[in-house]
C-alpha cells in the first residue's frame, strides 16, 4: 500500500512540460503531429474572455451520479474519449469531443460521430481518428511537448498541463475564453469498475493509495494524473482572470485536492503569489 507521496514544496505551474511518451515515442508523435498539419484542419487559438461554461467529463465511476444534472447543464459539454458515446446513450447531449491519445483506439471511441459536435484533437492524434472524423467539425490543438517540433506560430497558444487530456483540458477550455469548469467523473481512481464503459471487476495490477486514511484503489498512471491535476490548481486561481475548475464526485482527484484546501498551502500561495503581483504598486506609493 502506498501512503500519501507529498507534492512538490513549491506550487506546480501550469506552463510546465510533462513527458507524455508514455503510450507513443517521440518519433511516432512528430509522425502524427506532422500527418496532421497535411491536413490543413482550423486550429484552436487563444480567444477573450467569454460567457459561458465547460462541463469536461471523464469516464470515472462516479460520474453516474450526475446524468441528471448533466442533463441540464447549461453549458458546453465535453466528453474525454468514451465519455462522449458514454454520455449519449443516456441522453446527454456533448457539444465537444477531446482526445489526445495517439492511439487507434479513439476510431472505437466513436462509433457514432454526430455532426452538430466539435472534435477538438490534438495534433498528436492517430491519423486514423482524423480520416474517421472527415467532414465533421474538426479543431486541432497543440499540445506543448519539449520532445517534438511544433509548428512556428503555436507558442502562444500551446496547451500546456500535465501529461493525460483531463490534466491539460481546463487549459484548453482557459485557452478557448472559459474561464469556469466544472469536471465530472474525474476520478483518478476505482470502485468495483475501472471506468464506467468498461466491465465489471478491477485489474491485478492496482495500486492502493491512502490519503489521510482513505483508501483508493487506482494506478500509477492515474496517481501522476491526479498529482498533475492538483498542482495545477493554485495556478488556474491566481492572476487577473481566473479559471474556476469545480471538481464533482469522488475519487483520487477530490480527495487530494481537500487535503491540499485543507493543509493551508493554497491560501498561503494565493497570499504570496497577491504580494508579488502588487509589489509595484507598493513602490509607486
Amino acid at each position: 500500500m502506498l501512503n500519501l507521496t507529498p507534492l512538490r514544496d513549491e506550487p506546480g505551474t501550469i506552463d510546465q512540460i510533462f513527458e507524455i511518451d508514455c503510450v507513443a515515442d517521440k518519433d511516432t508523435r512528430q509522425a502524427h503531429i506532422d500527418s496532421a498539419l497535411k491536413r490543413n484542419l482550423p486550429w484552436v487559438v487563444t480567444r477573450k474572455r467569454r460567457k459561458g461554461k465547460v462541463a469536461i467529463v471523464a469516464s470515472g465511476p462516479s460520474v453516474t451520479d450526475y446524468v441528471d444534472e448533466l442533463k441540464a447543464f447549461d453549458g458546453e459539454i465535453w466528453g474525454i474519449n468514451r465519455a462522449f458515446e458514454w454520455m449519449r446513450h443516456r441522453g446527454v447531449k456533448p457539444t465537444g469531443f477531446l482526445g489526445v491519445d495517439p492511439e487507434w483506439f479513439l476510431v472505437e471511441a466513436l462509433p457514432n460521430i454526430p455532426e452538430d459536435a466539435t472534435y477538438y484533437l490534438a495534433a498528436q492524434v492517430h491519423p486514423d481518428v482524423f480520416d474517421h472524423l472527415k467532414g465533421r467539425n474538426v479543431r486541432l490543438w497543440f499540445m506543448a511537448d519539449s520532445q517534438v517540433k511544433l509548428p512556428w506560430g503555436t507558442d502562444q497558444f500551446q496547451i500546456w498541463g500535465g501529461s493525460t487530456c483531463l490534466s491539460r483540458a481546463p487549459n484548453l477550455a482557459y485557452v478557448l475564453g472559459y474561464r469556469e469548469v466544472h469536471v465530472y467523473g474525474g476520478d483518478s481512481s476505482y470502485t468495483n469498475k475501472t471506468h464506467v464503459h468498461e466491465g465489471e471487476g478491477l485489474p491485478s495490477n492496482i495500486v492502493l493509495f491512502n490519503v489521510d486514511g482513505e483508501i483508493f484503489p487506482t494506478s500509477k498512471a492515474m496517481i501522476s494524473q491526479a498529482c498533475e491535476f492538483v498542482e495545477q490548481f493554485p495556478e488556474w486561481a491566481k492572476g487577473k482572470e481566473p479559471l474556476s475548475v469545480t471538481v464533482h464526485g469522488g475519487g483520487l482527484i477530490s480527495a487530494l485536492l481537500q487535503q491540499k484546501l485543507g493543509s493551508g498551502d493554497y491560501e498561503r500561495y494565493l497570499r504570496e503569489q497577491l504580494a508579488e503581483d502588487t509589489k509595484h504598486l507598493r513602490r509607486a506609493i
